[in-house]
């Protein structure tokens, strides 16, 4: 059976893992319909062994990658690149060939890079895919390679949570100064325990991110938090980590709201939000506007003769946009109960509930918002 067809019809994960279940050995050429963008996965045997982009200017190259991240000079790239040209080899294995790196380098940041460009096609909703099968050894891609069922577990982790990340740290010309060091509060025997910790960490899986028994930061915290010095941007933090965009600012942000940094210049993101956020009077406007937009639908669809609509699709379409008006409506006014308790209480609560505890909206307007996603983070939220 040929694996092939819409988006719409089939999500990338859905395809990758029959991919993986079915062992394919292949091109997996996805392509987006909203700006063209379009990828080729190669396979072996189920496995991710590779990830090209169609489009020059949007390739982000190995060598770009390990020059940003300070691992190799302008000087070193130039004759690698060179090398590469005249002997028809990746710029990966030219740069080894140089000793400017090593493998284990150069399997981290082709992982790395990897990684990423698979993980930004969770967000492809609209365009088509299909599977071009081959022979084992079409590539030259050996090691690293991914399962399918890794990149669908870092694909649904970024979805969930890249929205609210994105929210909070979206300019990466940003620059953040350290407001507390939190060795500083560390005692004796958790000084020690952070010591042993990094001296034993090439023994420790990755996924150790969440904190440890001394100053409460994981890994990626305590990376970037040395990454932070009042100079580097958000986007030298990243290329400097070697952790990739994602891990870095979820890092970032979790040091932020922990009060341990915080950004350089502070006027300049309330400018940014202010800009992006409407004021109480726009948005009861908006409110406004809705409600008579309703009243037109309505009466349009009362005062048309039953002989001259499709009463079931008018149903249909009326119910519909009558739930995203009133939908949008019900955002509007707890966005509105938000900036109330903020204003009395000196910060957003943690939960929705709270705004009817403090009486500035009723258990029914949580209700009728079923499946409404609130998350308080410091000194900001996230409402969709």
């Amino acid at each position: 059976m040929a694996l092939q067809g819409s988006l719409a019809g089939m999500g990338i994960a859905e395809i990758l893992q029959l991919a993986g279940v079915q062992q394919k050995t292949g091109v997996l050429h996805v392509s987006q319909e909203a700006d063209g963008a379009a990828l080729e996965i190669q396979m072996v045997g189920g496995r991710i062994v590779g990830c090209g982009v169609d489009r020059p200017e949007r390739r982000e190259l190995l060598g770009q990658r390990l020059l940003a991240a300070q691992v190799i000079t302008k000087e070193q790239l130039a004759k690698a690149i060179k090398r590469a040209r005249k002997g028809d080899v990746l710029i990966g294995e030219a740069l080894i060939e140089a000793e400017a790196i090593d493998r284990a380098t150069r399997d981290q940041f082709v992982m790395l890079q990897l990684r990423e460009r698979l993980c930004g096609i969770f967000e492809w909703t609209r365009g088509a895919y299909r599977f071009e099968n081959k022979e084992r050894g079409f590539t030259r891609a050996t090691k690293p390679t991914l399962s399918a069922e890794a990149i669908l577990m870092d694909g649904i982790r970024m979805m969930d949570e890249w929205p609210l990340i994105r929210s909070k740290i979206a300019d990466l010309s940003e620059v953040f100064k350290v407001l507390r060091d939190p060795e500083d509060e560390e005692s004796e025997a958790e000084a020690l325990e952070r010591v042993l910790d990094d001296a034993f960490s090439e023994f420790v899986g990755d996924e150790d991110d969440f904190g440890d028994a001394g100053s409460g930061l994981g890994r990626n915290e305590r990376t970037v938090f040395d990454l932070v010095d009042g100079k580097r941007t958000v986007q030298q933090i990243v290329d400097l980590s070697r952790m990739g965009e994602f891990e870095a600012c979820k890092a970032l942000l979790g040091l932020e709201t922990d009060g341990y940094v915080g950004p350089l210049n502070p006027r300049r993101r309330a400018r940014r939000r202010r800009g992006r956020r409407r004021s109480p009077l726009a948005l009861v406007g908006q409110v406004v506007l809705n409600l008579v937009v309703l009243g037109v639908i309505v009466g349009a669809v009362m005062l048309l003769p039953a002989t001259q609509i499709q009463l079931d699709a008018n149903a249909a379409a009326v119910a519909a946009e009558t739930a995203k008006r009133l939908h949008t409506n019900r955002i509007i006014t707890l966005s509105m109960a938000l900036e109330v308790f903020r204003f009395e209480h000196g910060s957003y609560p943690e939960s929705l509930e709270a705004l009817v505890e403090a009486g500035l909206t009723d258990a029914a307007m949580l209700d009728d918002t079923a499946g409404l996603r609130y998350i308080s983070v410091g000194s900001d939220y996230d409402l969709r």
